[in-house]
């Protein structure tokens, strides 16, 4: 390869890295903008769980006890590339949790378009949704997650398999039926919550709201550590282009010091025969 081919090269690996490092900082970015989200879910959370734990303390036989009819499994992906094994961690851990029959009788939500291939089984009970870019667009996933949960009238346990705060860390969470630990023993307070309306409708309001933010957070948590992965892949990518475009200067370089002594030759043998 001749050296203005090779530094046609280089140039354009240049290229490629101003875009994966611009990539890199939105990345990074989102993930300061993810953690602000998350903790504030968090915080919902654990205000969520005390009032459950109140409640239940003094209704400790409230809760149903209808026999699941079959299982929703929510499994979280990405809907960009760039993340290097995000997506087959997360099918891996499917495999591993849930075997082959109870795949095929569960009833699967997929969100990710990233997953769609990874996802090696045979099933006509597969939902797939569009997954979020962004932060802003998580409220989109969760209208489209909703509408598909609206679609099924009978009792359910419902899982979730996503990625944890924690790198490499993926979650199953059993997020229905809500509230089954066992009650406190002693209550934290003397007199029962009071409730402006039955304790059976507001167990179903409560449960709205859990359910709403446990879904807010898992969805804030996968696109966090989508992110860092995407962060950690480009990393990788921008090191590896600086390793070639180093390499392509030592080459750009020795093919010029050949020019130049080509030249100098040519000089001398000019030089001699005049």
């Amino acid at each position: 390869m001749h050296r203005r081919e090779l530094d046609i090269h280089r140039r354009r690996l240049g290229q490629i890295r101003d875009i994966l490092a611009s990539m890199k900082t939105l990345a990074a970015m989102e993930t300061h903008k993810l953690s602000r989200f998350i903790e504030a879910q968090k915080q919902m959370g654990i205000s969520i769980t005390e009032i459950a734990d109140d409640f239940l303390c003094f209704h400790p036989g409230i809760l149903p006890r209808a026999e699941s009819q079959f299982d929703i499994i929510l499994v979280i992906g990405s809907e960009r590339g760039f993340c290097g094994n995000f997506n087959d961690r997360i099918i891996e851990i499917l495999h591993q949790r849930f075997t082959a029959p109870v795949q095929e009788q569960a009833k699967l939500i997929m969100v990710g378009s990233k997953l769609h291939p990874l996802l090696n089984l045979k099933t006509d009970q597969i939902t797939y949704i569009q997954g979020a870019d962004i932060a802003d667009e998580i409220v989109s996933v969760l209208d489209s997650l909703v509408e598909t949960l609206a679609t099924y009238q009978q009792v359910a346990t419902f899982y979730a398999i996503h990625h944890g705060d924690r790198l490499n860390e993926i979650v199953t969470a059993k997020l229905l039926p809500p509230f089954d630990e066992p009650p406190r023993e002693t209550c934290a307070y003397s007199t029962p919550p009071l409730l402006n309306m039955s304790a059976p409708n507001f167990l179903f309001e409560l449960t709205d709201h859990y359910l709403f933010n446990a879904l807010h957070r898992i969805l804030y948590l996968s696109l966090m550590a989508e992110n860092q992965h995407r962060i950690q892949h480009l990393e990788h990518a921008t090191r590896h282009l600086d390793d070639s475009t180093e390499e392509l200067g030592r080459k750009i370089n020795a093919l010029r010091q050949e020019e130049i002594t080509e030249e100098i030759e040519v000089i001398l043998l000019n030089a001699t025969t005049e």
